[in-house]
Order: C-alpha cells, then structure tokens, then sequence
C-alpha cells in the first residue's frame, strides 16, 4: 500500500522498529518444548549401546541398580527447552544473570524472573535457591552458585562446595513437591572446573542422595549438558556410579545382533531422541543471517520525503580513497 503513494515518497527500512519486530517473532518461534517421556532414561542408553560399559580393569564404585538406572538420564540439549518440574541454572552470587546458560534461562523466562531474583539477596557459593520458571516450560528454576575452581582447589573446597550445589537443588526439589529436576554442567564454564572432575562429584552425590533413600518420590533426575566435553565426561563416568545392570550388559553385548528385532518401543524412542544443539542460544534480537531478508514486514518500513534522503546523502562523508 505504502508503494502506491506519490512519486515524491520513498520507501526506507525502519531500524528500531525492525529489530524489535524480530524480538516479537522470534519469541513466537521458540523451540518446541521437549517433555519428559523423550528424554531417555540410562536404562535406554544402555540397551541402545549409547553408553559403554565400564573398563574391564575398571571396579563400578557401586551396585548395579534398575531402579536408578530408570531414574536417571543424561541428554545433550539446551536447557530451556525441557518441560521438566525444574531446572538448575548454573548461576553467580548475585542471582541476577550472567552470561552462558545462566543468560539464556533469564532471556527465557522473561523479564519476571530478574524481578524475583532481586527478592532473594543473592547465594552463597555451594548452596542454591529457587524461584518460579515463568515463560521457560519448567515449572521452577533452581538457582544453584558453584565454585570457581581455581581459586577454591587451592583451599581444597572445591569437590564439597560443588557437591553442596547438587544435594541443596535436590533438597528443594523435593522440599517444593517437585518430580523432576535437570542440572546443568555446573561451574564447567567460566568458572573452569575440568569436566571429568565435576560430572564425578555431580554423579556421585546424585548415587548418595538416592542411596539414603531422599529421592523416592523422585521420578527423573537429568544432567543436560549443552557442552561436547561435558557429555563426554559423563558418559564415561556413568558406569562407575550408575552400572549396567546383568539384563543391560546382555542387552548391550547383543546390540549390533539383535538390531532388527528391538522392540518397536525401544526403536521407535530411539528415532526420537532429541538432537543435539549446534550452536550457542542466540539472543532474541540476533535473529540467523538466513531469516534477515525474508522476515522484513511492509511494517518494517517507513515513509521518507526524496528530498530529505537526497540532502542526507549530499551531507553524508565521502570515503576515502
């Protein structure tokens, strides 16, 4: 409609009123939430050969145990997109966002969440809190503070304040009448710790709260990692804390066999195991290269007198040459 005015007019793109366009729509496009029954327990992994069993010279720290073993998952995805009771954001002691996956859990659940983390007073290190989830497809977010590593390995803290992180969040989980909690890598961003050491403290302190019978109501503890590394730890370690159980390595030793005939559960499951994130969340007014073009509305625009935009032109600094 704008193009039919009079030839005195042109059409210009209007900056401002573009970008906060493309902060609506991409709000309008987030990723479809990913709910609890696709998420895949270590009993799948197991038995879909995902996860290796442990080193022959290699002793499990613990038992096998189904029970657990259907308890506990592992996934690597972005964080925000689980529709689980909770969440646990790998947060700092000021509680009011940062940068890595605490920047995109508050980008996620809008501007209310910063609002109730001002309420708070902030956390110590080793210890968490929790507030509503808001616009995330959680119900709650655990705010958990871990340890910087370098600075608490010199003191020698740094396994208890790490593990304090994982026991609190289960604690008010389960203080809170929560089913479901998924952790973060915690403190293997910035903060440095190495990620075989922390998935270690991670999995054992989930294998004694479970072995001192705090988690019954318990229905899913994840670890959700966004990072390579961080999966990679903990694939490895796994078997040491959570073994296969007889009916798991069976299952495993006959994978490639017995490939055809799995049941159309498993199979099915399987094909529908989430992928993978491949790149950083981008920030909702950072919409992909690809979607610049093809998303500029006729609102995007604006209404300019030629002649304006000719003085703006004759005004504007020749470029050297």
């Amino acid at each position: 409609m704008l193009r039919t005015l009079s030839s005195r007019f042109i059409i210009r793109p209007a900056p401002l009123y573009r970008k906060q366009a493309r902060a609506l729509r991409y709000n309008r496009r987030m990723a479809e939430p990913i709910p609890l029954s696709e998420i895949p327990t270590l009993s799948l992994l197991y038995k879909l050969n995902r996860i290796a069993p442990i080193d022959d010279d290699t002793s499990p720290a613990y038992a096998p145990n189904a029970t657990y073993n259907d308890k506990i998952s592992v996934i690597r995805q972005d964080i925000t997109v689980l529709a689980v009771d909770s969440i646990v954001n790998a947060a700092n002691n000021s509680l009011l966002g940062g940068g890595g996956v605490d920047g995109a859990i508050h980008r996620a659940a809008g501007p209310e969440l910063l609002d109730e983390c001002e309420t708070l007073d902030g956390c110590d290190t080793g210890s968490a809190k929790i507030t509503d989830g808001y616009r995330l497809p959680a119900k709650k977010v655990i705010h958990a503070v871990g340890p910087i590593y370098w600075s608490t390995k010199s003191e020698g803290t740094h396994a208890e304040l790490l593990s304090g992180c994982y026991r609190r969040s289960l604690e008010l989980a389960i203080e809170n009448g929560l089913k479901s909690i998924a952790f973060s890598a915690l403190s293997t961003g910035i903060y440095g710790y190495p990620s075989e050491e922390a998935s270690e403290v991670a999995l054992e302190t989930v294998r004694k709260f479970l072995e001192e019978g705090n988690a019954d109501e318990m229905e899913r503890i994840v670890f959700c990692n966004f990072m390579q590394k961080d999966e990679d730890a903990y694939f490895k370690n796994i078997p040491k804390y959570f073994p296969p159980t007889a009916t798991e390595e069976k299952a495993e030793e006959n994978a490639e066999e017995d490939a055809a005939e799995k049941s159309t559960d498993e199979t099915e499951l399987a094909a529908k195991l989430p992928d993978a994130p491949t790149a950083e969340p981008k920030d909702p007014e950072e919409p992909s290269q690809k979607k610049q073009r093809t998303e500029m509305a006729e609102d995007d625009f604006v209404v300019v007198d030629k002649e304006d935009a000719k003085e703006a032109k004759d005004d504007a600094p020749k470029a050297d040459l």
